[in-house]
């Protein structure tokens, strides 16, 4: 989120680039799809193009907070199916002992363990990797919830022919390798969290020894 003013990863990647890419969408939908008359006051936006600068980007992350959540409860449903299952971190469980070995209370469980880990490495390492793996993580749910619902609208706004179905199997290859793609980058966001951990705490103990 903002932080001291500035725009962070998630904001950027989740909220302004999929908001962006929404509003577009929705005005080809209006203006194209569903025929709507180009509005005449259009063309004298540039005209306004100094609040545009300012006004537009807040349009596009607004956009981008409002599809998040949705992509967020939609996609728990959607990866319960065989086909979304994502796939575990390869070698987790030895990866999680690890870690549990090091935790400085052994009443951390396995539903909070990341949760701490995640708070100890923002804490200690502000800057770390684990923000560019979240804002992308975040990037291709949402995208590919979008890319979905842009599909239904398809089925029902535009004609049976070679091309529409064309770009109808682009939007659902497309979706899907999204989805799949938000699922590696959150087994990466995982075990980059895991393993700054496991750096701190180890290097940590060879100060103290």
């Amino acid at each position: 989120m903002f932080e001291k003013g500035k725009l962070s990863f998630w904001d950027i990647g989740t909220y302004l680039t999929v908001g962006c890419f929404a509003s577009l969408a929705t005005a080809f939908y209006l203006f194209y799809g569903l025929s709507i008359p180009f509005p005449s006051w259009a063309k004298n936006l540039k005209d306004f193009s100094g609040s545009l600068v300012v006004v537009v980007p807040i349009v596009f992350l607004l956009v981008g907070m409002f599809i998040e959540p949705i992509a967020n409860w939609l996609v728990k449903y959607i990866e319960k199916l065989d086909w979304f299952k994502p796939r575990e971190i390869r070698n987790k469980e030895s990866l999680v002992n690890t870690v549990k070995s090091h935790l400085p209370d052994n009443d951390i469980d396995s539903a909070n363990l990341y949760r701490y880990c995640k708070a100890v490495v923002e804490l200690k390492f502000p800057n770390s990797n684990h923000d560019i793996f979240l804002a992308r993580f975040g990037f291709y749910r949402s995208m590919s919830v979008l890319l979905g619902l842009i599909f239904i609208v398809n089925c029902f706004d535009f004609k049976c022919d070679a091309i529409n179905i064309s770009v109808n199997v682009l939007l659902v290859f497309c979706a899907y390798q999204f989805l799949k793609r938000s699922q590696i980058f959150k087994n990466h966001m995982e075990e980059a969290v895991y393993y700054n951990y496991l750096a701190l705490v180890v290097s940590k103990d060879e100060q103290q020894s």
